[in-house]
């Protein structure tokens, strides 16, 4: 099999722009609005500005993550003989083998499907992370789910049935024989 490159989704990061703006004008109403909004929260208009800043802040955010990815997709991740390559916010890919992953497990989290990955020495990747935000993260999907790593195609330029038929296919050619398909 050949080496499989997968990027983020233009279409996608469309929605999630809007999305975003949608969000953070309800936030700048909310803000300029407080003194004359009924019902919860508005009961303390100091509490409704709270919230419409911190919409406008963190969608704010979010729009701007659109924009980027909007004007320029970017390689998210790759399937090769070698490995499974993410390259989601790092100067360098991180690879993990596909000796090195036991197989692929599937969890809901609303209405949004992740594939977990089973890796065989979770611990040694969470010790391996530089960044303290990372490694917190990784801790949690270890306690949580098993394994540090999780991929979604929410944001890729793949369906999530493609991505999961590609990796199980790319673990059962290269991978140790352990692992277990989803």
């Amino acid at each position: 099999m050949d080496k499989i490159e997968i990027y983020t989704s233009k279409k996608k990061s469309v929605f999630m722009l809007l999305g975003a703006l949608v969000f953070v004008v309800l936030g700048i109403w909310l803000f300029l609005d407080a003194e004359h909004l009924t019902g919860w929260p508005a009961r303390n208009p100091l509490i409704t500005q709270g919230v419409g800043i911190a919409s406008v802040l963190f969608f704010g955010c979010c729009a701007l993550v659109a924009v980027k990815r909007v004007i320029k997709t970017k390689l998210a991740l790759t399937l090769d003989p070698k490995g499974l390559g993410f390259y989601a916010n790092k100067p360098a890919p991180l690879l993990l083998e596909w000796k090195d992953i036991l197989g692929f497990d599937e969890v809901r989290i609303q209405s949004q499907k992740f594939l977990v990955i089973m890796v065989t020495e979770p611990n040694f990747w969470i010790e391996k992370e530089t960044s303290f935000f990372r490694r917190k993260l990784m801790q949690l999907n270890l306690k949580n789910y098993g394994s540090p790593f999780n991929t979604a195609a929410a944001g890729l330029d793949i369906s999530h049935e493609e991505l999961t038929g590609k990796l199980n296919s790319y673990l059962e050619e290269y991978g140790s024989g352990a692992h277990q398909p989803v």
